[in-house]
């Protein structure tokens, strides 16, 4: 009797030691992050270049163990760039109880009309790629480079985007116009320099018709002049253009070797990293980060934790960088 009730024992401890255990080959539990950017569209190149990003991030912490025990699914929706989609791919994420934190959108217009839709059920979002937070940093940089030159004549080109408000209240900046304006082209042809803060294809489109008007002068801008369909649509024009950005592309960068060619690795046609690629990565290894401190914090993830948590991690600082479009439209760093 008494060594029935020790068997009994020995087996009851068995069994309570393989329910705590996880033996290797099973499955971690999931923890979902989204992304939603545009995938189609005009803006393609922006989804294409920031999702290898994403997915190499959360492919590097799986790899490791996954992020406290849990194991990273990313979640990605396509919003083509518009508002109202952008709205509906975020109630999507916003339905799934896995997903604590998204990533989005990379464009002013469709983080805005997400953000509300985010804030509803509590995921927080993290939002690279977005000029706004840069925009007085921007525009004092772009105004020493103007000092510098001694460029006394200025022109802004606007869609009224967050650099253009942040620069044609300074009195350096004569002409303000808007590439919509009949007028546009006369109103500037004076200028010994233009700054343009349209996006890519309109600003390709303005510099264009300056140069076949006939002008010389020195063509600036911000962030969007690094993508590629600014020069795409601006062609021999686009050659001797500047702008200053926050993101590098990475082939730049010292030290980036072994990050360009793990994202080229992504798939069998991945292009060169854009310079999205690491804001994009650097969101996600912040929302990895914070959600390591989340579970350690309360045991399991959560929306609420993740909020709280994001809070706490540190983003790098800002480092502005100039580059110079060559006769070839490809940009060059200048350190």
């Amino acid at each position: 009797m008494q060594g029935s009730a020790s068997r009994f024992l020995l087996l009851a401890f068995c069994i309570l030691l393989l329910a705590s255990c996880r033996f290797p080959g099973t499955v971690r539990p999931t923890v979902k992050i989204g992304l939603v950017a545009p995938f189609e569209g005009r803006y393609r190149y922006v989804g294409y270049d920031v999702i290898y990003a994403v997915r190499l991030a959360v492919r590097e912490a799986n790899a490791a163990g996954g992020v406290g025990g849990y194991s990273i699914e990313l979640v990605a929706y396509d919003d083509v760039a518009d508002p109202a989609m952008a709205l509906e791919q975020a109630r999507k994420l916003a339905i799934d109880p896995q997903v604590v934190a998204a990533t989005g959108h990379f464009r002013l217009e469709t983080t805005a009309a997400a953000a509300d839709a985010y804030a509803e059920v509590g995921i927080p979002l993290v939002s690279p790629g977005l000029i706004a937070p840069y925009a007085d940093t921007l525009t004092d940089e772009l105004l020493r480079y103007l000092d510098e030159a001694e460029l006394d004549s200025v022109a802004l080109v606007t869609e009224g985007g967050p650099l253009g408000l942040a620069l044609q209240h300074d009195a350096r900046v004569g002409s303000v116009v808007s590439p919509q304006d009949a007028d546009w082209l006369e109103r500037v042809l004076t200028s010994d320099a233009v700054v343009c803060d349209a996006e890519p294809v309109t600003a390709g489109e303005v510099v264009r018709a300056l140069r076949e008007a006939g002008w010389e002068g020195v063509f600036l801008g911000g962030p969007e002049l690094a993508a590629a369909d600014f020069a795409a649509v601006a062609g021999e024009a686009a050659e001797g253009a500047r702008f200053v950005t926050p993101w590098p592309f990475p082939q730049d960068m010292p030290g980036s070797a072994d990050f360009v060619a793990a994202y080229q690795a992504m798939g069998p046609h991945v292009e060169p990293p854009g310079p999205l690629s690491l804001p994009a990565y650097e969101a996600t290894q912040q929302v990895l980060a914070a959600l390591e401190r989340d579970i350690a914090a309360h045991g399991a993830p959560t929306r609420e934790g993740m909020a709280a948590a994001l809070g706490e991690v540190e983003s790098s600082g800002t480092t502005l960088y100039w580059y110079h479009v060559g006769e070839d439209g490809v940009p060059t760093y200048m350190p």
